[in-house]
Parts: structure tokens; sequence; C-alpha cells
């Protein structure tokens, strides 16, 4: 396995990046040229993550650890492939498609590129118990929400049920106490 490439940057070109390291040229895919810009012809550090398919072998390429980690996370996730997962990581910051991810907001989820509701669906499902690995930190709105939608689960609705109700009654600076009175209130109206 390759797990990072430490060399100069030789060129930037549709969607690639070209490394020489000890007199071999390494073609790499990523997701956004445009954060290796400033390396060219330069040295740099690039993670990477090798797979072979059908295809060939394909080297994918990532400026920092936490970016292969989630590459890593997203592929596993059935029917999502190398380059839908890099769309997503082009798109976004760790930490908010973690947050979205672990704080279940699948509609957060299917504004990302490539992202139906029924994908974003499935990524909540398959990874948001495997994220805790990720040090990101969630606002404190989006934890108190995740509370609160699970406090009403235990409570007996469903979690769509319980979502919209959280999601329709929070406020900025709400307690999740309050939140948790608001979505009753506005469960038991419907």
């Amino acid at each position: 396995m390759i797990h990072a490439l430490k060399g100069n940057l030789e060129k930037i070109e549709n969607g690639k990046i070209y490394i020489e390291v000890n007199g071999i040229i390494y073609e790499v895919i990523v997701g956004d040229t445009g954060e290796f810009e400033e390396y060219l012809n330069a040295n740099l550090k690039v993670f990477t993550k090798l797979i072979v398919s059908e295809d060939g072998v394909t080297l994918y390429g990532f400026s920092n650890i936490e970016k292969l980690k989630l590459f890593e996370k997203l592929i596993s996730v059935n029917k999502l492939g190398p380059k839908s997962a890099l769309k997503i990581l082009a798109s976004s910051s760790v930490e908010e498609i973690v947050s979205a991810i672990v704080g279940e907001d699948a509609n957060k989820l299917s504004k990302l590129p490539g992202i139906g509701p029924k994908t974003a669906e499935r990524i909540i499902m398959e990874l948001k118990d495997s994220l805790r690995e990720f040090d990101i930190t969630i606002s404190d709105k989006d934890r108190k929400a995740i509370e609160a939608t699970e406090a009403l689960v235990t409570l007996g609705f469903s979690k769509p049920q319980a979502m919209k109700a959280v999601k329709k009654v929070t406020k900025g600076n709400d307690s999740l106490d309050d939140i948790i009175k608001k979505a009753l209130k506005y469960l038991s109206q419907k």
C-alpha cells in the first residue's frame, strides 16, 4: 500500500496532480486541484489511497489525513464509488460532512454534488456510528438537536417525525429541555 507520497509537485491537470518521487512521477487523482496550486514546483506530502478495480490501478490523493480517512469511510458505503466520494470531499469540509452524518442531516448531505436523498440516508445509516474517531466539534445547536431527536425516538416517535419536529422548533439558544418540550407540543398538534 502507498500511504503517502512526498516529493516535488510537477504538474496539475484535469483533476490530477503529478508528483515526482525519487525519479518516478506518480499520477494522483484529487478532488480539488486548487488546494495544491501553491505547491506547484515545490515539495509536498500527499496522503493516498490505492484502489485496484476492473478499470485499472488508481491512486487518489488528499491534502490531509482526515480527508483520507473520510474518503475510506465514504467508499465503504454501498453503491458509493471513489469519484462520488471525491466530489463530496471537494464540495465541503470534513467537519461539515461528518457533522451532517453524525447529526443525521440528510437534507444537508443531499445538497452535496451527486448525492440524492436516498444516498444521503444510506450514508447516514452506514456511517453515523463509525465516525466517532473524527475529532470533530459538533456545534452546541447540532448536539442538542441530536439529543432531542434521540429523546423523542425513545418516547415512541419515528426518527423522521422526531427530526422534522426538532428542526421546526429549534431556535438558536434553546436549552435541550426547551427543544424537547417545543417538539412534543409540535408533534401533538399533528
